[in-house]
């Protein structure tokens, strides 16, 4: 199945007007996605190379997801989290949004994305369907599914920009890649100012900390 792509950037042929406008009937626009987006880069930014390389992505994952609420929930948007699935749900129940790591493909039309990790089984839940998913998961429980559509806010921080959009997946593997789309939406790529900062390595180089020893605890 071929995914209805929409464009809502600057360089598309009509200047964005149409992915706009799809956006718009989702009761969304450009600016919900770019306060999402650089709040996110902003907190997976506060953690150095010294702390664990997982803790950018952790941070900028969770802040997405927080931010979506913070900046929905005003206008009648409401959430929560099935099996620890973070969805903000649009004031009529139609929708949900996932914020996710994309890949390169993200938010490029000419290009296919899919998750760059693999989703949950709430995700396969939500987006998978009747015989097939029986068949690929043949001993989960599927009563207590819900009827909302699930839409994924892909996110690729890329050099100085972070590419994004949000889409619909059609299909998905039983590895959790999303494998075909029903609708792509572009958002504008986030171009980020980032100030020059010194290395963590070459700021405390010189600094004479002093130690003290005390009882360490054990790693939980």
């Amino acid at each position: 199945m071929r995914a209805l792509v929409h464009d809502a950037t600057d360089g598309a042929p009509d200047g964005g007007a149409v992915g706009t406008d799809r956006l718009a009937a989702l009761g969304l626009t450009t600016a919900d996605f770019e306060f999402v987006l650089a709040g996110a880069d902003a907190e997976a930014r506060m953690w150095s190379d010294l702390a664990p390389p997982v803790m950018g992505g952790m941070a900028r994952w969770g802040k997405t997801n927080e931010l979506l609420r913070i900046r929905l929930l005003p206008r009648g948007w409401t959430c929560d989290d099935p099996r620890n699935l973070p969805r903000t749900i649009s004031p009529g129940g139609e929708l949900a949004i996932v914020a996710a790591t994309g890949d390169s493909g993200t938010g490029r039309p000419g290009l296919t994305a899919r998750n760059l990790y693999p989703r949950g089984i709430e995700t396969v839940r939500a987006v998978g369907r009747g015989a097939q998913l029986a068949f690929d998961y043949p001993d989960l429980p599927l009563d207590d599914a819900d009827d909302l559509a699930l839409w994924l806010l892909l996110y690729n921080p890329a050099g100085d920009e972070v590419h994004a959009e949000l889409s619909r997946p059609d299909s998905i593997s039983p590895s959790g890649y999303v494998t075909t789309w029903t609708e792509r939406i572009m958002l504008p790529p986030l171009r980020l100012a980032r100030p020059q900062l010194r290395p963590v390595a070459a700021a405390a180089a010189g600094v004479t900390v002093p130690v003290t020893r005390r009882a360490v605890a054990p790693e939980p």
